[in-house]
């Protein structure tokens, strides 16, 4: 007799969510992959989430309300997390949509390729279109880390052990997800698959939206704890050069050379997709640049050279 699926846990935090959470909910109990529970936890809410909530648990079973003061999204999460039996524990955000084989996929992809966290592709919807194309393998990911999300929070799922044994620092209230990747990612493999199995809702009530400025100030604390940690013998050099990238500031040409110093002795790395990845980035510092001369363009050629694994010159400082 074949072994029977393994049970999955999808936590919700929710706070006042009535306008999404019905759709939200129905995505993930429509998953190919049955075995599963859906916990959502609702932080403090003062609109009808509870009674919706209510009313979808009394038809099905795999449904559970768990209700606190508000908290804010990391106990709420660890809440649900606390309370959840499966092999498995996934997350889902009340204002985003689940493709119907996200979790049969992402089981498939974490046995094959031996992934302790697993996150996907996302579509957005909503206020914003396109698809987010995250890195797929744990190197990548790491290294896009330094400069953007690596992986959508609301579309992980983890191993039970390893999330039960890391839960998110409550303390951490913005970009938690964020915040928790870079915490496991030097113990635990992450991986995306490459494929589109969630969506992105954009509206004008996301945290995104109403704390713009204050995301953006904390994701560069974060960036730069994770560039220390990377590099634990980075000079003040290049900590400063890597604070130009985070601060987004348009470089001239001293500053685009201090970059491209840090890319040649730090951001070279042999596996395949994260140097793609890190040719992408370097395009993208360069059309910040504000410079635009003979010596400005031969540092661009350069060190996208040296990214694409050419040789082309020493690697010694450019100046």
């Amino acid at each position: 007799m074949a072994a029977a699926p393994p049970l999955v846990s999808v936590v919700m935090p929710v706070h006042n969510g009535a306008a999404f959470v019905e759709e939200a909910m129905a995505s993930v109990l429509a998953q190919t992959h049955r075995r599963l529970e859906l916990i959502v936890v609702d932080d403090g809410s003062t609109d009808d989430t509870a009674a919706i909530v209510e009313r979808w648990a009394a038809g099905d079973s795999r449904v559970c309300l768990l209700q606190q003061p508000h908290r804010g999204q990391p106990e709420a999460l660890n809440t649900g997390i606390g309370a959840a039996q499966g092999t498995f524990i996934g997350r889902i955000d009340h204002d985003d949509l689940c493709h119907p084989e996200r979790f049969e996929v992402q089981l498939a992809w974490m046995e094959r390729h031996g992934v302790d966290v697993c996150g996907c592709w996302m579509q957005r919807f909503g206020a914003a279109r396109g698809i987010i194309r995250f890195a797929r393998g744990h190197e990548a990911i790491r290294h896009q880390a330094l400069f953007s999300s690596p992986v959508a929070d609301g579309a992980l799922l983890y191993r039970g052990d390893v999330i039960r044994e890391n839960r998110y620092p409550p303390e951490v209230q913005i970009r938690e997800g964020l915040a928790q990747c870079i915490r496991l990612s030097p113990s635990y493999r992450f991986g995306n698959v490459p494929r589109v199995l969630g969506h992105y809702r954009f509206h004008a009530n996301q945290l995104t939206t109403r704390f713009a400025a204050a995301i953006r100030y904390r994701q560069g604390q974060i960036r730069a704890r994770h560039f220390a940690a990377m590099f634990p013998d980075a000079s003040p050099s290049d900590r400063a050069a890597f604070g130009l990238i985070v601060d987004g500031t348009p470089l001239d040409r001293d500053g685009l050379a201090s970059v491209a110093d840090l890319f040649l002795r730090r951001l070279r790395p042999d596996d395949r997709e994260t140097r793609h990845r890190m040719q992408r980035r370097w395009r993208r510092i360069c059309r910040s640049c504000i410079a635009d001369d003979v010596a400005t363009a031969e540092i661009r050629a350069t060190i996208l050279a040296a990214l694409r694994g050419a040789r082309h010159g020493s690697s010694s400082p450019i100046r």
